[in-house]
């Protein structure tokens, strides 16, 4: 159990670490599209995952679905880079806003059978959204009711991580002393719970 949760806590500073260590590569100089995507998509994924590790989702099918919202959402630079107008002047896609979560958001209420699906592919865009606001220029968060791009510090962007690793390593130090407490559960050397009644 306890090493479980040292390896959960290694992972969220792992991803931690390897999320600036990308940042600073992006950072180093003007990267070709191919090149800037193989950067960032991991960082996606690492943001990602530390926040919903962070939030405590445990729900396999939730977690997969929410990763990939958060890497194919940028699917939608294609048309970009193919030199149709869909972008709201800052560089990044109208799609790139809460206008996608609130389609997705929509279909779940819609589509019954896979409501799960649909609904953590939108929770996979607000995360992906998380990294664009600290990062180049912003996004079209609340295109089309504003259409100037959103934008946080990078600082702010790796506060939030450093944060959610914080709340991981409570939350796993909290576990082993939660266990012990649970009812109807004994640590090792305790007396067995006598039944009442």
């Amino acid at each position: 159990m306890a090493g479980a949760r040292t390896r959960t806590v290694a992972c969220a500073l792992a991803a931690l670490a390897a999320v600036v260590v990308l940042d600073v590569v992006l950072a180093a100089r003007s990267w070709s599209v191919p090149v800037e995507a193989v950067l960032d998509e991991p960082a996606h994924l690492l943001t990602a995952w530390l926040l919903l590790t962070a939030a405590g989702v445990r729900s396999r099918q939730v977690v997969v679905w929410a990763l990939a919202g958060a890497v194919l959402i940028d699917l939608d630079h294609l048309p970009l880079y193919a030199g149709f107008p869909v972008d709201a002047g800052g560089g990044r896609p109208v799609s790139h806003s809460v206008t996608t979560v609130v389609v997705l958001l929509g279909a779940a209420a819609a589509w019954r059978a896979q409501r799960t699906r649909l609904a953590a592919l939108a929770l996979g865009v607000v995360l992906h959204l998380v990294r664009d606001l600290g990062s180049g220029p912003g996004v079209p968060a609340l295109w089309p009711w504003l259409w100037d791009p959103l934008r946080v510090s990078h600082a702010a962007y790796l506060t939030v991580l450093v944060t959610a690793v914080a709340v991981i390593a409570v939350r796993a130090w909290r576990g082993g002393a939660g266990a012990a407490a649970s009812p109807g559960r004994t640590t090792p050397g305790s007396p067995p719970r006598r039944q009442v009644g």
